[in-house]
């Protein structure tokens, strides 16, 4: 059992990491609507949704409904969350950004959270606010699409991410009908390929620094070499309007991926590679649709990958906590390779602690990212910190009280994985 002693300097990191800046690697926040459009954006976030339905609610009967109807209709079930802790980030949410003072939602209070919440909708200036002074996002990664135009944002708080899945693990025949129009030439055979490709990266070069792909645990593409003779008939396949078996879809992602990871080698781009999530599973819970596998054979396929593109960094992410020592091991290995955050079924404290202390103990802390939110509205992305902020402060207070660390030093490890480790692997001054 932890002593007081040990709670002493828990408190004294705390109160000193809680107001460090940070980087956001990874989110869905749109630019133009930082706020949430409505309560739904706040109660409703995906991962409590999830939480919801695994509880017993139908998510059937859910969705006819709207506005006070749909909050009261998921009373019976909040309640058995109140544990989680995205709950618990929620809570500690409405409290802070709301002023909500009750210990729970409940059949009591319910209304007057809704009423909080409602009374902040399209607050862009509250919202920047949450961002820039309650989180302290030095910079945050917008999600862009390669099949959508770039949208306003502010350059200085926001660069962006290019999430490839469209065009590798998610390819079909309206996504590359999508993908010409978006590089404005038809694509006939493999050379095109390349052309729209080389279009894509110079629209959005001065956009982005890095380019992000999220991978199914049973694909297997991601070690391939593809000739363009291999990949030819599957393009043509898509042209005629047809979706693409497994052995396509592997040639046509594998071909797709050593192209981007070319023009990642030449615009300077890091690589952030996401695994360990099988999606969609039929009869997951909505709207995840998901769960984890652990695949052996996708460790060698990414060091083989990191060795022929080893000018390339690889910011490497996963939501399966068996990856936590093999990816770890990979990147004492490989000197391109990076670790990053705490994604989907990893952002819970018991993960995120072990993820720190392991990565800690075996790599240079030069390589280890520790924030990135997954949030879609900014007031999630303070709830996302809070949860970081607090494992961070608890892992360091550890190695101090073991005296594996001194204090001094575990604040210049705080700073490192919130934000200098990502801001000169991402080039971000």
């Amino acid at each position: 059992m932890l002593d007081k002693s040990f709670w002493e300097i828990y408190e004294e990191l705390y109160s000193i990491i809680k107001d460090m800046y940070v980087i956001d690697i990874h989110n869905h926040l749109n630019p133009e609507r930082l706020s949430p459009q409505s309560y739904e954006d706040i109660i409703f976030y995906h991962y409590i949704v999830t939480e919801l339905v695994s509880a017993g609610m139908s998510f059937n009967r859910l969705e006819g409904l709207s506005g006070a109807d749909k909050f009261k209709a998921v009373l019976p079930y909040i309640r058995y969350i109140r544990n989680t802790t995205t709950y618990s980030a929620l809570i500690w949410m409405l409290r802070d950004l709301y002023g909500f003072d009750g210990k729970y939602i409940d059949e009591k209070n319910w209304r007057s959270v809704m009423k909080l919440i409602e009374e902040k909708v399209g607050d862009e200036s509250r919202a920047i606010d949450i961002l820039k002074n309650r989180v302290r996002v030095r910079k945050s990664f917008l999600t862009l699409s390669p099949l959508e135009k770039v949208p306003k944002y502010d350059r200085e708080l926001f660069t962006g991410a290019l999430r490839v899945d469209p065009l590798i693990t998610n390819i079909s025949p309206q996504n590359l009908a999508e993908f010409e129009n978006m590089v404005g030439i038809e694509i006939n055979k493999p050379d095109n390929i390349d052309e729209g490709l080389s279009n894509l990266f110079k629209y959005f070069k001065n956009h982005i620094v890095t380019v992000a792909l999220g991978v199914n645990s049973d694909e297997v593409f991601l070690s391939k070499m593809v000739s363009k003779s291999e990949v030819y008939p599957y393009l043509l396949t898509l042209k005629k309007g047809l979706c693409l078996d497994n052995t396509g879809k592997n040639i046509f992602a594998a071909y797709v991926l050593n192209k981007v990871l070319e023009y990642c080698r030449e615009y300077n781009l890091v690589f952030q590679l996401m695994i360990g999530v099988k999606r969609p599973v039929p009869g997951a819970s909505y709207p995840d649709y998901a769960i984890i596998i652990f695949n052996p054979q996708q460790l060698l396929d990414i060091s083989m990958l990191l060795s022929r593109y080893h000018d390339v960094k690889f910011d490497l992410i996963y939501a399966d906590s068996l990856l936590n020592h093999p990816i770890t091991v990979i990147a004492k290995n490989y000197s391109n390779a990076y670790v990053d955050g705490y994604w989907w079924y990893s952002m819970y404290p018991e993960i995120i602690r072990r993820y720190i202390r392991l990565r800690l103990q075996m790599l240079p802390y030069n390589k280890i990212g520790g924030f990135f939110s997954d949030a879609y509205v900014s007031d999630w992305v303070y709830g996302k910190a809070l949860i970081i902020k607090k494992q961070i402060a608890y892992v360091l207070s550890q190695l101090t009280f073991e005296k594996y660390i001194d204090k001094d030093f575990a604040f210049d490890i705080a700073k490192a994985l919130l934000s200098e480790n990502a801001g000169k692997m991402y080039g971000i001054t």
